[in-house]
């Protein structure tokens, strides 16, 4: 681990800061197989019916299923709605 890594892990860790507030980390919040909600996303790549791509600030977060839909979003987070089949995690 880098230094400058290794500093900012021990003053979030001293200040007892929540991870993904520290670090933006992208949270995902999945409710039965009709609804997901991520916080911390950065834009969104693709957007279909049968798929979504988010970039966050780690990789990108995608979502499969059927009749997706993103009813709401602001820039903090977003809700998905849809048939939920998979959410894939690809860290970059």
């Amino acid at each position: 681990m880098k230094k400058r890594e290794r500093w900012k892990e021990n003053l979030v860790s001293a200040l007892e800061v929540p991870r993904d507030l520290a670090y933006r980390d992208a949270i995902v919040t999945i409710t039965g197989q009709g609804q997901a909600v991520i916080e911390n996303y950065r834009s969104i790549l693709r957007y279909t019916r049968e798929e979504i791509v988010v970039l966050t600030l780690r990789g990108r977060v995608t979502i499969c299923g059927k009749r997706l839909e993103i009813p709401c979003y602001t820039p903090e987070e977003m809700q998905v709605r849809g048939c939920i089949s998979g959410i894939f995690l690809d860290r970059q």
